[in-house]
């Protein structure tokens, strides 16, 4: 199938429906809430999840379907933490001396796994609207809360 994959309802609802193409009326609405938590998580892991689906709970964007989806997502953001956390001691780079006396630096295996790791988890994040870009191609709907920063300017001004 040519071109990108079909972007869901309730996204181009959200989105405002630029395309302006019908909507598919008989797509399942799975019921909205916080998905159960993977029993084979640790105890990071379930923090994150909980934490995490709490805050998307609260935004509107997850459903009891989404599970996966978020196992995902804390899975790449626990392992990006971990390669990290292994960079900041070890360090980016190590050297080796060759045979000939020479020293060649090499950059740290685990460098290639944390950007690995951020790809996935950057993409997992656009899914959800995590990010300041991927937020602002929502529209939740409703009235937004007020800017205090905003109001107090405008206070200001008359």
């Amino acid at each position: 199938m040519p071109g990108p994959p079909r972007t869901p309802t309730a996204l181009r609802l959200v989105k405002g429906n630029p395309s302006k193409r019908a909507l598919n009326k008989n797509e399942p609405k799975p019921p909205s809430g916080v998905p159960l938590i993977p029993k084979h998580f640790n105890k990071q892991e379930k923090y994150w999840f909980k934490r995490v689906a709490q805050e998307l709970n609260g935004m509107g964007v997850i459903t009891t379907i989404d599970g996966m989806a978020l196992e995902l997502l804390i899975g790449a953001y626990v392992e990006w933490r971990k390669h990290r956390d292994v960079i900041e001691q070890e360090g980016e780079t190590y050297t080796v001396t060759t045979m000939t006396g020479d020293v060649l630096i090499k950059s740290h295996p685990r460098v290639a796994m944390l950007a690995d790791s951020w790809k996935r988890l950057r993409g997992m994040m656009a899914e959800f609207g995590m990010s300041p870009s991927s937020r602002s191609k929502l529209n939740a709907g409703g009235e937004a809360e007020e800017d205090l920063l905003d109001a107090f300017l405008n206070k200001k001004r008359k």
